[in-house]
């Protein structure tokens, strides 16, 4: 198993294919969703959240991006951190999109303490972003959670946070 590539993430959120697929998936999903992520991550890798979201459309999820919430604050404020709180208190699941830019974000460790407190550890996990060499440099504090990596066939598979054992399929995971 390894971690996905900003590049994987850049390509999937610009491949038109990919796109359309996912856009048929949420459509047709989303009403019917019975699960539900929070993705936490930051504004500034914007595209590669549009990937994730590409990567995940076809398991038939809610994925929850606070930019795409019409009823957040356009002004980030006291009202926009209690929607957040509320948000991931209220969703199933919880995904970090652990990137460089989201460990120096302020929002992101607060979203996870927020979710550390109101979710299981099972229903908490990252998706740690490699640099091009395939090498993530996340915080110490990241590696308690479960994390989803790509398999060999560019599947996405749950490992465990101290890497004993595989999960099994994200599919599996949200299962759960």
């Amino acid at each position: 198993m390894a971690y996905i590539r900003e590049s994987d993430l850049k390509a999937a959120s610009t491949s038109a294919q990919r796109t359309q697929y996912a856009s048929f998936y949420i459509k047709n999903s989303l009403a019917s969703a019975s699960k539900s992520i929070f993705l936490s991550h930051s504004h500034k890798d914007r595209d590669l959240a549009k990937g994730l979201i590409n990567y995940l459309a076809p398991l038939g999820l809610s994925l929850y991006v606070d930019w795409q919430d019409s009823t957040m604050p356009r002004i980030t404020s006291r009202e926009t951190a209690q929607n957040i709180k509320r948000t991931i208190s209220e969703l199933d699941f919880f995904l970090i999109l652990a990137t460089p830019n989201a460990l120096e974000s302020r929002w992101v460790p607060w979203e996870i303490g927020v979710a550390d407190q109101a979710k299981s550890h099972a229903k908490m996990a990252i998706m740690p972003v490699a640099d091009s060499n395939g090498n993530f440099q996340g915080n110490e504090y990241l590696l308690i959670y479960n994390r989803i990596e790509l398999d060999s066939l560019g599947g996405l598979l749950m490992r465990d946070s101290d890497n004993s054992w595989t999960v099994g399929e994200v599919k599996s995971w949200l299962a759960s």
